[in-house]
């Protein structure tokens, strides 16, 4: 009977330091999640920059362009946030993980 409460007890601890550690990495992912958004969107906005200035029709091709940009790396947040956070995610937890056997 103390074998299964402190298995169950064992399982409460590792989901706590699961969902903890999983807190701090979405917290700590979200600066270089934001500077790899940043990053993109100056990037989408520098390509229309350089088509506009080799095109006749600048003004249409500048608008159209610039929405377009935005709106590509507007979709690729959850994905640049997803792969920055994970590996952070599962760093955090292996080294407590490792700490906690020792």
């Amino acid at each position: 009977m103390d074998k299964n409460i402190c298995m169950d007890q064992q399982k409460r601890k590792d989901l706590n330091l699961r969902l903890g550690n999983l807190i701090l990495a979405i917290f700590l992912a979200t600066v270089p999640t934001a500077i790899t958004y940043g990053t993109l969107s100056i990037h989408g906005l520098n390509i229309c920059r350089n088509l506009s200035s080799k095109v006749s029709d600048k003004d249409t091709i500048k608008k159209n362009c610039d929405e377009a940009a935005w709106d590509t790396t507007k979709s690729y947040i959850i994905l640049i946030g997803f792969f920055i956070t994970l590996p952070t995610w599962m760093w955090f937890y292996l080294s407590m993980k490792k700490k906690e056997g020792n």
